[in-house]
């Protein structure tokens, strides 16, 4: 009995307060997560045009893919069906990943990093820094070719996690030396 109440008396209870760097961190990898499902929930229902001549985006928005392929979105796609094919079938799987990359995201974030564990941190901010070159391997055609690129321009699910990345991260970090 004594044992059993020593070693009751030596597991760290560990308690999760959203107001709190680890909290913080916590709601912004949520929201990370929450934005990348529901851009890859609403993308297609939003952005499939059974009428290619209203088509807006290819890549990244009508201005830049309009600079980058010489010929509006629209255009391409109404000149060209398979262009139009190609798009959906690339949307489609796009919208996909980011509704699987979002709901791991989230579910990490929930069953580890709330839990306090130091893993699901590192397993988050390696999943955000791991995506960061893959977006710039997407802007570059653009960049090389001179296209100025506004934050208007690149779509919310480029950014807004980027953005958010780096303090999610310090957040969490301090969040999880404070519970130690």
């Amino acid at each position: 009995m004594a044992s059993h109440a020593l070693e009751q008396s030596q597991v760290q209870t560990f308690e999760f307060h959203w107001v709190s760097p680890l909290g913080l961190a916590v709601a912004l990898f949520l929201l990370s997560g929450l934005l990348y499902v529901l851009i890859g929930t609403l993308a297609p229902p939003l952005l499939r045009n059974t009428d290619p001549a209203r088509t807006q985006i290819l890549i990244i928005s009508n201005r830049t893919d309009t600079q980058l392929f010489g010929r509006s979105p629209a255009e391409l796609t109404s000149s060209d069906p398979v262009v139009a094919q190609l798009r959906a079938i690339l949307l489609d799987i796009m919208s996909g990943l980011l509704c699987v990359a979002g709901l791991f995201q989230m579910a990490i974030t929930w069953f580890g990093l709330r839990q306090g564990q130091v893993w699901a941190l590192v397993v988050l901010a390696i999943g955000g820094l791991v995506a960061l070159p893959f977006w710039f391997l997407a802007l570059r055609p653009y960049l090389q070719e001179g296209i100025p690129l506004t934050l208007g321009d690149i779509p919310p699910f480029m950014w807004v996690p980027a953005v958010l990345l780096l303090p999610a991260i310090v957040l969490g970090w301090f969040g999880l030396v404070q519970a130690r």
